[in-house]
């Protein structure tokens, strides 16, 4: 019984000394490369020296059990304070950019040195310096500014500049009728829209100008639109247009240099235009409502009128004696209108009788306004 302890004994001892052995190799083997690879750089650096190649010596090869070093900063002194990023693993010194005086030091101390000028050489190289860049860059600079500083006083305009309104005119084709005047400035550009009494595009057929080389005029050849532009400052001229389908043709007069310049003018042509599709039932509007209606229609408050207040829709009303206006893009179903004036963005001018609730037509849908301030 005593034997067999001790051969357990004995046993146990033997495989605890094997397993010690087994863990303590492979730091054996690492030592034994360290050695190695020490002793084969020191050779080499010996036979660099027996040759006449000596070279400063390197650190010794990292194994992977050795962590690398993180890279560190390290402040320099002087007055203010400059971080420089050093590895030294690699011993590798990442400094900040240079600055653009610094930069032209460096390639000038880049370039190979020379013999010393000889003073004839000085003075032609002086020379030729002060013929090519006699400014200096303070000079450059200021220069670059007087020079916009030119070219923005050349793009005011001498007077002050016009300003752009919207207009809409009543054209009267009528024997002994003045023609209307289109206001026009240069570098504005003026479109004329030309429509019916409905309010629908009548297109052009043809356009003539006075004074060519005065107006420059464009036209897609197929709409209702027309584009003008004074290129002279104060020349006036006239402009004849035809419509298609009307016997009669409309004269403008164009007259620039205006304060103020049409950018846009509705040109409401009495009749019924050949693109007419909502054609009005019964008579025509009388001759005394039209000036009335235009001003309603570009949203001018008849003269001596009362503003409306008007709920349930986008709507605008005044009323004159006993009859009321009204400036909506909506469609008057009840009641009836007397008189009724349309532009080409579809705003609509009514003329009727002073009430107070107005149904109208909104996306199809009736709605009613009520009408309120009298």
């Amino acid at each position: 019984m005593n034997k067999a302890g001790g051969l357990m004994a004995m046993l146990f001892l033997c495989c605890s000394a094997w397993q010690i052995a087994m863990a303590a190799e492979p730091f054996n083997a690492i030592n034994s490369t360290n050695s190695v690879s020490a002793e084969n750089e020191a050779k080499f650096q010996n036979w660099l020296k027996s040759n006449g190649q000596e070279r400063p010596s390197r650190p010794p090869f990292m194994t992977s059990n050795q962590p690398a070093s993180a890279p560190r900063a390290v402040y320099s002194s002087g007055h203010a304070p400059v971080l420089t990023i050093v590895n030294d693993s690699d011993s590798q010194v990442i400094s900040p950019p240079m600055t653009y005086s610094q930069s032209q030091a460096k390639m000038l101390r880049a370039a190979p040195a020379l013999p010393a000028a000889s003073p004839l050489a000085t003075d032609a190289f002086n020379a030729m310096m002060q013929q090519n860049s006699p400014l200096t860059p303070r000079q450059v600079v200021r220069l670059h500014q007087l020079v916009d500083e030119s070219q923005r006083a050349a793009s005011i305009s001498p007077t002050v500049p016009p300003k752009p309104v919207s207009s809409t005119i009543m054209i009267n084709l009528a024997p002994g009728a003045t023609p209307p005047a289109i206001r026009l400035a240069r570098k504005h550009v003026t479109s004329l829209v030309f429509v019916d009494s409905t309010g629908s595009p009548w297109p052009i057929a043809s356009f003539d100008v006075g004074d060519a080389k005065a107006m420059n005029t464009q036209w897609d050849g197929k709409s209702n639109i027309l584009l003008i532009q004074a290129v002279s400052p104060y020349d006036d001229s006239d402009l004849v247009i035809r419509l298609v389908g009307l016997p009669t043709p409309i004269t403008l007069e164009l007259v620039p240099g205006q304060r103020v310049v049409d950018a846009r003018t509705d040109i409401h042509v009495p009749g019924i235009g050949p693109n007419s599709k909502d054609i009005p039932m019964g008579t025509g509007l009388p001759n005394s409502a039209d000036q009335m209606l235009l001003d309603v229609l570009d949203g001018i408050a008849p003269s001596g009128s009362k503003q409306l207040s008007i709920k349930g829709g986008n709507c605008q009303g005044w009323f004159l004696g006993d009859k009321m206006f009204l400036r909506t893009r909506l469609t008057l179903l009840s009641p009836g209108f007397v008189g009724r004036m349309k532009s080409p963005d579809g705003m609509i001018a009514y003329e009727l009788q002073i009430t107070s609730s107005v149904l109208v037509s909104q996306y199809g849908q009736p709605i009613e306004l009520k009408v309120e301030g009298f």
